[in-house]
Order: C-alpha cells, then sequence, then structure tokens
C-alpha cells in the first residue's frame, strides 16, 4: 500500500500532466483559430485568448516541478 508522501508525489505528478497537456491542447487551438480566421473577429478572439491561457498553463505545469526540484 502506498504510503501518504508517495500519494502527494503522484498527485503532484497527475497536476504536472494535466497542466501540461491541456495548456497543449489550448495552445494548438487557439493557434488554428488565430490562423483560420479574419483577425479580431469574435472567433480570432477567442483564439487569441486560447493561446494566452494555452502558454500559461504550459507555463505553470513546468515551473511546477522547477520550483519543486529546488
Amino acid at each position: 500500500m502506498a504510503t501518504e508522501p508517495a500519494l502527494e508525489a503522484i498527485w503532484r505528478m497527475e497536476r504536472f500532466v494535466i497542466a501540461i497537456v491541456a495548456g497543449g491542447i489550448a495552445l494548438v487551438a487557439g493557434l488554428w483559430l488565430v490562423t483560420l480566421f479574419e483577425p479580431f473577429s469574435a472567433v480570432w478572439t477567442v483564439g487569441a485568448f486560447l493561446v494566452v491561457l494555452g502558454a500559461s498553463a504550459l507555463g505553470a505545469g513546468i515551473w511546477s516541478e522547477v520550483e519543486r526540484e529546488r
């Protein structure tokens, strides 16, 4: 049976993976929307928001692992 510190490490890794995957999906979707639609249209604006959100999630996921290693 797993001990409490081991469970905490697993949960931390799951959060890291979720942030990386979700951020990557949002970033790619946003980049496609920005590329395919006319600048400053409603859909383009949603795409730009997804790009910022996705890049932020990727950065937060990576930073959580960098911070833990210190």
